[in-house]
């Protein structure tokens, strides 16, 4: 019985290290799934355009002009309405309007990511901060600092540490400052979400986790800043968001 209470932990840092396998395996299908669909969605009228772009450039002069335009400006806004009813049906759902201490999102994050970081060879450090009682976004806050925890237990070499600053950077505004000795700046600008350029690599799930958090930042108020370790290789990721 003993033996068994005392392998309880070990299986549960297996346990959860696999179902955070399966939450990054889960949102890369996704985001493949929705690259698909949006290629799908405008392959099509995009041909139908240069096809009738390339009517006009061969002969400008012809009656047919103003067929040729009229039909670019049909699929332009056959398209237009595609694209927009594809992002008010799959666009992100509001948020609970719960908020809770960042002490118990902190808390709640490291029952999770603790054990997965562990199994793993890695440790994380939370650093003494007085805004233990300011209140977040729960659902926003939760699923950002777990999302950016899940990043820093896979990029964070065995035997070396993360660290958690929680400071204030406006009255209304806290910060969640992870630094990740493992992770490199990303080379393209994460609003955008494109791809590095020829011959540039980087980790695709990294540009992913990181796009996903400044999304969620923007939905609190906030936004996410990446920039390189002040020393050592790595980089400080800076989560900001409204709280009260």
């Amino acid at each position: 019985m003993a033996a068994v209470e005392r392998d309880a932990p070990d299986r549960l840092a297996t346990l959860l290290t696999r179902l955070d396998g399966l939450r990054q395996e889960e949102r890369r299908v996704a985001s493949a799934r929705m690259v698909s669909v949006i290629g799908h969605m405008i392959g099509t009228p995009l041909n139908v355009m240069a096809g009738r772009a390339a009517l006009i450039r061969s002969n400008p002069g012809a009656e047919g002009v103003g067929e040729n335009a009229r039909r670019i400006e049909e699929q332009v806004e056959r398209l237009s309405q595609r694209v927009r009813r594809l992002v008010d049906y799959f666009g992100a759902p509001a948020p609970d309007p719960e908020h809770q201490t960042i002490a118990e999102i902190i808390e709640k994050s490291l029952e999770i990511y603790g054990p997965v970081a562990g199994s793993r060879g890695v440790s994380i450090q939370v650093r003494k901060h007085e805004l233990g009682t300011a209140r977040i976004n729960c659902a926003l806050g939760l699923l950002s600092l777990t999302t950016l925890l899940s990043l820093g237990a896979r990029t964070t070499p065995a035997g070396q540490s993360l660290i958690l600053h929680v400071t204030a950077r406006r009255p209304s505004h806290l910060v969640l400052a992870m630094s990740l000795p493992g992770l490199a700046v990303p080379p393209t600008r994460l609003e955008r979400l494109e791809p590095p350029e020829e011959g540039v690599r980087y980790d695709v799930d990294a540009l992913e986790v990181l796009s996903i958090c400044l999304g969620l930042a923007y939905r609190s108020g906030g936004t996410l800043d990446v920039a390189p370790a002040p020393s050592g290789p790595g980089a400080i990721v800076s989560f900001a968001c409204a709280y009260t």
